[in-house]
C-alpha cells in the first residue's frame, strides 16, 4: 500500500506530461477556426515543418519506429505482462504506437497535424521512458 502512495505522484506527473502535448494540439485545431493569428500561426508551422522534420523520407522512418515499437510493446506484454502496472503501460504504448502510425499514413486533414504527430512522439517518448524506469529502478 505505501508503494502505490510513493508512486502516485510520480504517475500522475507523467500522465500529466504525456497528454499535455495531445491537449495543446486540440486546442490550437479549435482555435485555429475561430482565430485568425493561430491560423496564420499552423500555416507558417505546417510549411515550415513539410520541408524539415516531415519530409517523406523522414515520415517513413517515424512510421518503422512506430512500427518496430508497437512490435517490442506487444512481444514485452505477452512475454512479461505479470504485473497490472506493466500490464497498463505496455497497452498505453501499443496504443500510442498505433494512433501515431495511424496519423502518418493517413495524413489526416487537420491545421494543426504536426503538432498532433509530435504530441504522439511526446507520449510514446515517455512512456518508454516511464516503462525503463518501472523495469530497471523499481523492485518488484
Amino acid at each position: 500500500m505505501i508503494k502505490n502512495r510513493k508512486m502516485f505522484l510520480p504517475y500522475l506527473l507523467t500522465s500529466i506530461l504525456q497528454f499535455s502535448g495531445i491537449i495543446l494540439a486540440m486546442v490550437l485545431e479549435d482555435l485555429s477556426s475561430k482565430k485568425m493569428g493561430v491560423a496564420r500561426y499552423l500555416v507558417f508551422k505546417k510549411q515550415e515543418f513539410a520541408s524539415s522534420f516531415f519530409t517523406p523520407f523522414l515520415i517513413q522512418i517515424y512510421t518503422i519506429l512506430f512500427v518496430i515499437g508497437a512490435i517490442i510493446c506487444l512481444l514485452l506484454l505477452i512475454t512479461k505482462g505479470r504485473s497490472k502496472g506493466m500490464v497498463f503501460s505496455l497497452l498505453i504504448g501499443v496504443a500510442a504506437n498505433i494512433i501515431g502510425i495511424i496519423f502518418i499514413q493517413f495524413q489526416m486533414e487537420l491545421q494543426a497535424y504536426h503538432f498532433f504527430v509530435i504530441g504522439m512522439m511526446i507520449v510514446i517518448v515517455v512512456q518508454y521512458g516511464w516503462l525503463l524506469f518501472n523495469r530497471f529502478f523499481q523492485k518488484n
